[in-house]
């Protein structure tokens, strides 16, 4: 009994585990059957929803899926069970439900069946209610900068949320989520915008850390805002004279104008007073309203169709004149300071300022201020292999009077002196020969370095030793541009580089587009447009009869040239080409034309060393006087008419304004005298008064030409009061002036009288109608030569 006993407990033991099996294997069938499955890898998404009201949502996915039949919408209410909502088909990733209502939890998930027929839990499931956020009511955008715009939002009934802020340029189509904001928190700044750039704006309020429960987004289409544009810098201004300041700055934005205003101690508000076409960066304002020793208030701004930059740094500048300091020039030596060194043109300056910029930076600082009459300055702040850029100007301290600027000047802080004046020479089919200057005392030797190309890099062609300064670099094809620059090195691993030059071989592109310009009765001018890059020089060749001849050549990238001693109303051709070693480009278009006409008076055969000038004048239509008649060689000149005949002569006529005690606008010369004091040539007393009727005396003619020649920006020469003890009444021109002057006798404008077998200057004696005319066509060969 005990065996049987045992025996059917282990058979009830072996019944119960195959029992138990049996319960398992129907548990994973039914697993399987009914339990969600996954599909492989990423192929899931996220779920989101969009509330648009509380009876109309969207539920958005991500299609991440291929060949799929078909997607599952199931939805539950509050505590009940899923049922499918909708089958959206392939491809899809929105479903709209407009079953729903305020008041009641709604969840939702979504299926995908599968190209094999299978069904897989495509998102997770997600619960919300419709009134879990409303969309904003309110957007404001305010541009602040530049790269700045601020935005603000609001709620009804100043609920709050937290806020997505989405964002697209005008260009793109795609909105992007700039920024998630947390609730209570409604204004944002976005600085990471692009100057002048139109951007649309739009927010959403979310609940939920996965952002999935969204407001539609309001405006739904968007609210635009520009950003500003860059506003102009390194505004500053100076008086030309006691009626009228320029203006200066530095454009940086694609604007389309400017638009500057002025505010006055009498209205005490900024007034628009100009717009300034695009591209301009200076502006003259010569208001009839400006008072001479007053102070004034200036800002700008760039715009472009409906935006505009920020304003300026606003400016104060007391019209009073004050001249500019000299030519500023800079050394460095030995790699630890810089020198600066300058003129000191005015009398009346109470000191000087030194800009600065270093390396690439942009922005101007002023770096140091230095007391009256100084003439240098010395940079001991600086780094060795970096560039310093420098500009000077004057000042009188309290009063807001400044110079202009003197020019720019870049240095940089090296130990050893560069190699300069680097030019070249074709001295075969394909060799170049190589020139420079040795300006240093202590290098150890020379590289070469080559280039191909603008992009290409730098090589060594050639090691030299000290001493040294021609290279003939003989592998040279005529199809390539080279650069070429030299290193020169002390034993010290100081180094330094020559300027840069480009050297091809190819046949330079012929000139187009010349025009000749009768200027007067034995002058033609000739101008063209350069279109070759490597050309050596130009060869101009004319024809009177039958063949081409050359009459001259001038340097690269000169596009004038002025053929003189031509007799009148002969008719010559001429013609231009470029030349590049032995390569010489096809001629350009030919034209024609004859000197203008000779012109005489009947009354200048008694002033035979200033008939040349006043003929060439006269062709010129600088006189007044009619050809044939009288011209009175041996009357004083007014002030007034040589006013007209430099103005007229230099081409420097502008738009008359201006306002003066003694010219008004009926005036026989009244655009050339207002020319001539926007310039600064002429200056009037305490009384306003100019003296137009006045006759003009030698020391003011010289004075004159002198400021319309620099005017003009002709160099002239630098002399001392020492060059006038040539003349026997040195001793009477005044300390003040006889700088200049000395200027205008050693550029042989102005020359001496004999009399009694010595030569006087006679400063105080007056101009004749003749002399007027040779300084005059003094004054435009100088200007000519120097072109």
């Amino acid at each position: 009994m005990k065996i049987h006993t045992g025996t059917n407990r282990i058979k009830k033991f072996y019944d119960n585990i195959s029992r138990v099996a049996f319960v398992l294997a129907i548990a994973v069938l039914i697993q399987a059957l009914v339990l969600p499955e996954k599909a492989n890898g990423a192929d899931t998404s996220n779920l989101t929803v969009i509330i648009y009201s509380s009876a109309s949502i969207s539920l958005n996915w991500e299609d991440n899926l291929t060949g799929e039949k078909y997607y599952v919408v199931e939805k539950k209410v509050d505590s009940g069970t899923f049922q499918t909502y909708s089958s959206p088909p392939p491809n899809s990733k929105t479903a709209y439900d407009s079953a729903v209502s305020a008041g009641h939890t709604y969840t939702y998930r979504v299926w995908v069946m599968n190209s094999e027929g299978r069904r897989y839990l495509y998102t997770p499931e997600l619960s919300f209610r419709t009134d879990e956020v409303a969309k904003p009511t309110s957007l404001t955008l305010t541009p602040v900068s530049y790269n700045q715009i601020d935005i603000s939002w609001g709620y009804a009934d100043n609920k709050a949320y937290n806020t997505i802020i989405e964002r697209r340029t005008e260009s793109g189509t795609e909105w992007i989520k700039l920024a998630s904001i947390g609730i209570g928190q409604n204004t944002y700044s976005d600085k990471s915008i692009s100057s002048g750039t139109k951007y649309y704006y739009r927010v959403r309020a979310c609940s939920g850390s996965t952002e999935s429960v969204k407001s539609a987004a309001y405006p739904e289409e968007g609210k635009t805002a520009y950003s500003y544009l860059y506003k102009p810098t390194d505004f500053y201004g100076i008086a030309l004279s006691g009626y009228s300041i320029k203006l200066n700055w530095t454009d940086n934005s694609s604007e389309t104008a400017f638009i500057i205003e002025r505010k006055s101690p009498k209205s005490g508000e900024f007034e628009e007073i100009a717009v300034v076409p695009q591209n301009n960066n200076s502006y003259i304002d010569s208001d009839a309203e400006l008072e001479a020793g007053v102070t004034y208030q200036y800002r700008i701004r760039a715009v472009s169709g409906t935006t505009n930059s920020e304003y300026s740094d606003t400016i104060s500048v007391t019209n009073t004149y004050l001249k500019a300091p000299g030519i500023l020039s800079s050394s460095c030596t030995d790699g630890k300071n810089i020198q600066l060194a300058w003129e000191d043109l005015t009398d009346n300056e109470t000191g000087f300022e030194v800009w600065r910029k270093t390396g690439s930076n942009t922005v101007w600082e002023l770096y140091e201020t230095m007391g009256r009459n100084a003439t240098s300055f010395t940079d001991q702040n600086i780094s060795l292999q970096d560039t310093y850029t420098y500009k000077v100007r004057a000042k009188i301290n309290d009063n807001s009077v400044y110079s202009d600027f003197t020019n720019v000047t870049t240095v940089w802080s090296v130990t050893i002196a560069a190699p300069s004046d680097l030019t070249y020479e074709v001295v075969g089919a394909a060799q170049v020969n190589l020139h420079w200057k040795d300006s240093s005392m202590s290098e150890a030797g020379y590289n070469v370095e080559r280039k191909q190309g603008l992009s290409g890099k730098w090589y060594t062609i050639g090691y030299l030793e000290e001493d040294v300064v021609s290279y003939i670099d003989k592998w040279v094809n005529t199809t390539d541009v080279y650069f070429y620059r030299i290193k020169v090195y002390d034993k010290s691993n100081s180094i330094n580089y020559s300027n840069e030059i480009a050297v091809s071989l190819k046949t330079p592109e012929a000139p187009t587009n010349l025009q000749a310009n009768p200027i007067s009765s034995s002058e033609i001018k000739l101008t063209w447009e350069d279109n070759s890059f490597n050309e050596t020089e130009f060869v101009i060749e004319a024809m009177q009869f039958y063949s081409f001849r050359e009459i001259g050549r001038v340097s690269a990238n000169t596009t004038t040239f002025t053929q003189q001693n031509l007799v009148s109303d002969v008719t010559v051709t001429y013609r231009v080409s470029a030349v590049t070693g032995s390569n010489r480009s096809s001629t350009s278009n030919e034209v024609v034309a004859s000197a203008k006409k000779y012109i005489t008076y009947s009354d200048v055969s008694s002033v035979k060393w200033a008939e040349t000038a006043i003929s060439n004048l006269a062709s010129r239509g600088i006189f007044d006087t009619k050809a044939g008649s009288k011209f009175y060689p041996s009357q004083n000149i007014t002030m007034g008419e040589y006013c007209a005949i430099i103005i007229r002569s230099l081409d420097l006529g502008m738009v008359p304004a201006g306002r003066y005690a003694d010219v008004t606008s009926k005036h026989k010369y009244y655009k050339e005298i207002m020319s001539a004091a926007k310039l600064g040539i002429i200056s009037p007393d305490k009384d306003n008064r100019l003296y137009p009727d006045k006759a003009a005396s030698r020391e003011q003619a010289g004075l004159m030409l002198l400021l319309a020649m620099k005017a003009k920006g002709t160099p002239f020469p630098d002399e001392d009061g020492g060059l006038l003890k040539q003349f026997a009444d040195y001793r009477t021109i005044s300390a003040n002036t006889a700088d200049k002057i000395a200027d205008v006798c050693a550029a042989g404008i102005l020359s001496g009288r004999i009399i009694n077998g010595e030569v006087y200057l006679q400063l105080s004696g007056k101009v004749t109608r003749a002399e007027a005319a040779v300084i005059a066509y003094k004054a435009i060969n100088l200007y000519d030569k120097n072109m």
